[in-house]
């Protein structure tokens, strides 16, 4: 038999790119524009059911934030429906006294707007025409200062009219939770990929939710005690508002502490100002580089123009709820990606993981 020499050594097989072959090459204009504009219309139909939409995915991750709570009642030994009717009723009554506060605090703040006036002219007038505060008057006239607060106090009415709905909503869907979870374990669409990772999804998401409710929890606290000390009008307004915008990291407490900072130099002058400004960046750097990571373990870092673009449009999509559920819908949205093969490569851009690594590790269970 002849000898047909020696057989070609296969050459090493390439490794495998997370990076589809559609981005290297290939691409397909006509599928990318079509997409373009479904993205387009998609995004122009959110914003216009956004009166529609906000107060109902307020609601849902109202219901999000709490079910640990039934879950940890259950893990006590209540019985599933004593562990529901106290979640409920817990969600109803603070959120009740939550909605009361904002709206009494803000049309308060609304009817003394004309004394913040006199006070601004009187910090203005005893800090004298020149220096630094005079540079301040001719950027931040009284008049601009006053505008500021009573565009915060429209804010707040049209947040405490969403949450109020939201309540509702959120009680309605932990009362059909035994139903939906009944469903979900009977296989319920266990033969479609997306509801198949429903579960899974719901999971992760609820664990950030809740690691994020704790690092807020504190951040608030501190500043109420903080704004306490300076005596900031409207302190626990303001502290709820800082609790809610947090879940944006490093922004959303910058924002939250606009009010508190105009009210403190209103009443008490640039110093009491300029503790607030410190005392509020302390605390953001020490919940977003220490607390935060000491809970999760970056379990879902996401990066950070990630952050800021997403909350600017969901904002613009969804008006100031967007703005406290921008990081909620942008974590749940990535996690999504992760779940699916296809996909997965496009939450790797959007976190910080590197090459080769895992987007996000497993976050800690709560206790």
């Amino acid at each position: 038999m002849e000898d047909a020499g020696p057989r070609p050594v296969p050459a090493a097989r390439a490794t495998r790119s997370i990076v589809p072959r559609w981005v290297r090459g290939n691409t397909n204009l006509f599928a990318m524009l079509v997409t373009f504009v479904a993205v387009g219309v998609a995004l122009q139909v959110v914003a216009w059911l956004a009166p529609v939409l906000a107060p109902f995915g307020l609601g849902l991750f109202l219901a999000a934030m709490v079910t640990p709570l039934f879950v940890w009642l259950q893990g006590r030994g209540a019985s599933a429906g004593v562990a529901l009717a106290v979640t409920v009723a817990i969600v109803v009554i603070v959120g009740a006294l939550v909605v009361w506060l904002m709206l009494v605090s803000a049309q308060s703040l609304g009817t003394s707007l004309g004394m913040y006036t006199d006070e601004f002219q009187q910090r203005y007038s005893e800090a004298g025409q020149t220096g630094a505060i005079g540079s301040v008057r001719d950027l931040l006239p009284p008049e601009t200062l006053v505008a500021v607060l009573r565009w915060v106090a429209g804010i707040v009415v049209e947040v405490g009219s969403s949450l109020a709905f939201a309540i509702v909503i959120a009680a309605l869907l932990l009362l059909d939770a035994p139903r939906l979870s009944g469903l979900v374990a009977s296989g319920l669409g266990s033969e479609n990929p997306v509801f198949r990772e429903t579960p899974a999804l719901a999971q992760a998401a609820i664990t950030y939710v809740v690691v994020r409710v704790r690092v807020n929890a504190v951040t608030a606290v501190s500043l109420l005690a903080l704004m306490l000390v300076v005596g900031v009008d409207y302190a626990p307004l303001w502290a709820v508002g800082a609790f809610f915008l947090s879940f944006v990291p490093y922004l959303g407490l910058v924002i939250a502490l606009i009010a508190p900072t105009v009210l403190a130099f209103a009443e008490s002058g640039p110093p009491a100002a300029a503790v607030i400004v410190v005392g509020g960046i302390v605390l953001n750097l020490v919940a977003e580089n220490v607390l935060e990571p000491t809970l999760t373990g970056r379990a879902l870092s996401l990066s950070t123009w990630l952050v800021f673009t997403m909350f600017f449009v969901w904002t613009w999509l969804l008006g100031p709820v967007g703005a406290l559920l921008s990081m909620p819908i942008t974590v749940l949205l990535v996690l999504v990606l992760e779940h699916n093969p296809r996909t997965s490569w496009v939450a790797a851009l959007l976190g910080r993981s590197t090459p080769g690594g895992d987007t996000a590790a497993e976050p800690d269970a709560p206790s």
